[in-house]
């Protein structure tokens, strides 16, 4: 058990923000049927960039949705769900938070949008972030290549 352990945690690397105990894992569907009922929830979302905007107070995420494996990756091969706005305290440079990267964000859904990236994105469901993840431009790569352990457990997951 110990060594399974050890293996499984050798794959993990989202930092310790990630783990916090009270996320709720509550699907993006379920949100955007009930946004209300979902307000001040915990969530941990991942997915693709599609924009980033600044202002002076805020950054602005708009993500296209993909649901998480096991350890925290957008999973791209499956079918995107939507699309959802975060909302980050911090500068976001969209140098590093370039269209089409990889994240995952852990944040509590404040409600809905009004078009902030760009016309389209109104009434998309908002996360205000406490922490984001940018994978790695190579991380599937650089991923599987040193673990050959989590590439057989990728396969289940």
């Amino acid at each position: 058990m110990i060594l399974t352990s050890l293996l499984l945690s050798a794959c993990s690397t989202l930092p310790l923000a990630f783990e916090d105990p009270h996320i709720t894992k509550i699907s993006y569907t379920e949100v955007n049927a009930d946004i209300e009922s979902s307000k001040n929830t915990l969530v941990r979302w991942g997915g693709v960039i599609a924009d980033v905007k600044n202002d002076e107070n805020f950054s602005w995420m708009e993500v296209i949705f993909y649901p998480l494996d096991y350890y925290g990756r957008p999973k791209i091969n499956k079918p995107s769900e939507g699309r959802f706005i975060i909302k980050s305290p911090e500068f976001l440079d969209p140098k590093d938070y370039a269209k089409n990267r990889e994240i995952v964000t852990v944040g509590v859904i404040e409600g809905r949008t009004e078009h902030i990236t760009s016309p389209d994105s109104s009434e998309l469901p908002l996360i205000k972030a406490t922490a984001i993840h940018l994978w790695p431009i190579n991380y599937r790569d650089n991923y599987y290549g040193h673990c050959r352990f989590c590439y057989f457990m990728q396969l289940f997951w």
